[in-house]
């Protein structure tokens, strides 16, 4: 498998070391040559490549990735294939698996409702995709340098239309994990993948002093009766919202920058970010958005890639050379996944396309406010330690 692993790269990618194998394929940390940035490469496993249902199977997940846009998710950048067998090319995540951090007494309560209220929003918005994760634990969750937790290894992901095939007529999935109900081969669905977060929430507090409500929350999203569970990640996660520590949030009123040339468009976004308590400017091109940025230093820039001027990506670019770090999500009607692949290269830190609901957005605005705040807060510990 190695072999044939450099025998495929050498063009573009330069093989670092092997991340990992298991019984889907193998994955590769890469740099890409042409680009310049760090990747990771999944390669069917060698004894699986001559099967057709692998081969559509490994496509599905390439598809089911693809298909998603979100803080919490990770990124493919494209699907090749190597002697017939697809290669995916991914987001390199360096910050390590939620595995390697969860030991007794190594995580806080506010970390693990964090880290499960990020999971959650993750896969809700897979399951509005109509896409189901399938192998939910912390293995298949990793973080990227700045501590953003991503959900990743979509290999046994499937459509709920039930398009993607199975391997080898066996149960799919990770057996601790799994809702009872898998094993009497009801078909994967949103609620199997609540259980399978509620025993990652379970097992993230084993050894924490959690309060009696956040017990009561992962009794019920691993009851085995599937009428008493949450019915759906989004309802997990309202559940972990209302657990959240304030961690003195609530001292500064977050703003937000909204830059759109659509008066109307501008003008349903300033309203509807305003009405969940955000103060909100707003610019109509990128000269304005610029300024305002260095003068009012916002908490997060919603950002149109179509202005009159500069555009959206070179209002990103200036930005970011002008050492500005809060969040950028780029908002687009375009469709193409080279756009968003230019927006996350340029320094974006999320890509919503248009058109999209007030629910998806504010998600994802809180998703982005959340790690600011986090990041932040770590700068100001750090540097009252080394006073």
């Amino acid at each position: 498998m190695r072999i044939e692993a450099e025998r495929w790269v050498n063009a573009r990618h330069e093989i670092l070391e092997k991340l990992g194998e298991g019984g889907m394929g193998v994955v590769y940390k890469a740099r890409d040559k042409q680009l310049d940035r760090l990747v990771a490469l999944k390669f069917l496993a060698a004894n699986l490549e001559e099967s057709r249902q692998a081969h559509d199977r490994s496509i599905d997940e390439a598809r089911a990735i693809a298909a998603l846009n979100h803080p919490n998710v990770a990124t493919i950048y494209e699907i090749s294939e190597s002697a017939g067998a697809p290669v995916l090319i991914l987001e390199y995540l360096p910050g390590g698996t939620l595995r390697s951090r969860i030991a007794p007494g190594r995580l806080s309560v506010e970390e693990i409702v964090e880290y499960g209220l990020q999971i959650a929003e993750g896969l809700a918005h897979a399951h509005a995709h109509g896409i189901i994760h399938g192998d939910v634990k912390p293995e298949n969750v990793l973080f990227t340098a700045d501590g953003t937790l991503k959900i990743t290894d979509f290999g046994l992901a499937r459509f709920e239309d039930a398009r993607t095939v199975a391997v080898d007529r066996t149960i799919a999935g990770t057996l601790k994990y799994m809702a009872p109900e898998c094993l009497d081969e009801w078909p994967a669905d949103c609620e199997t993948d609540v259980f399978s977060a509620g025993v990652v929430l379970e097992e993230m507090a084993a050894a924490a002093a959690v309060p009696e409500t956040f017990r009561e929350l992962v009794a019920r999203a691993t009851a085995r009766n599937r009428a008493q569970r949450f019915q759906s990640m989004e309802e997990l996660a309202a559940a972990l919202r209302r657990l959240e520590p304030t961690k003195n949030r609530g001292c500064e009123t977050p703003t937000i920058l909204v830059v759109e040339d659509d008066d109307i468009l501008r003008g349903v976004l300033e309203t509807g970010l305003a009405d969940e308590g955000y103060r909100v400017l707003i610019a109509g091109n990128g000269r304005d958005a610029i300024r305002l940025a260095a003068e009012e230093a916002p908490h997060l820039v919603l950002l149109d890639v179509t202005l009159p001027g500069l555009n959206g990506f070179d209002v990103c670019r200036e930005l970011r050379h002008q050492g500005f770090n809060a969040p950028i999500m780029m908002v687009t009607g375009k469709t193409q996944e080279v756009d968003r692949v230019v927006g996350l290269e340029i320094g974006a830190d999320d890509y919503l396309t248009k058109p999209f609901g007030q629910r998806e957005l504010v998600a994802r605005v809180r998703v982005h406010l959340r790690r600011a705040y986090d990041m932040d807060a770590s700068r100001r510990f750090f540097h009252a330690a080394q006073r």
